[in-house]
């Protein structure tokens, strides 16, 4: 049975942590966690047993509940082997800088290195050309190849 857990958003990881140390010496027939990337507030927990949140294993701090009834297999299959953010940046593309000192400006993609998972910019709206080396999940595609 996998069961969908409820955590506090953002602090999903410690949940999780929390949960594998907490249930280790448990007899919860808990096989395995998935914390999907994109998914906020939530996890996914693979058991052999019904779970009840009541049970003192599962009194985590972060930890805010079961959602009533099972999710299937093919529910969370999009979460087991997800698209690399990567994937569709290529050189010459504008994207969206999500996070850091740059946030929300634009930029044209000069350079991406797939292997450190880096990308190389230049602002669009800077005075003078400065390249920008961020991470790829700091930027949002938002057209690919511009003229």
């Amino acid at each position: 049975m996998i069961y969908a857990m409820r955590a506090i958003m953002g602090r999903e990881q410690a949940a999780v942590d929390l949960l594998a140390q907490s249930v280790k010496h448990e007899d919860l027939g808990i096989t395995a966690i998935l914390l999907p990337e994109g998914m906020k507030g939530y996890f996914f927990v693979e058991s052999t047993k019904v779970l009840d949140i009541r049970h003192h294993a599962l009194k985590v701090p972060n930890l805010r509940g079961i959602i009533e009834g099972e999710v299937s297999f093919d529910e969370i299959t999009q979460y087991l082997n997800p698209e690399p953010a990567m994937s569709n940046i290529v050189k010459g593309s504008i994207v969206e800088l999500t996070s850091g000192p740059f946030k929300d400006e634009k930029a044209k993609v000069v350079r991406v290195d797939e292997a450190r998972e880096d990308v190389v910019l230049e602002l669009i709206e800077a005075a003078v050309p400065i390249p920008v080396t961020v991470k790829g999940d700091q930027i949002r595609l938002i057209q690919k190849e511009a003229e």
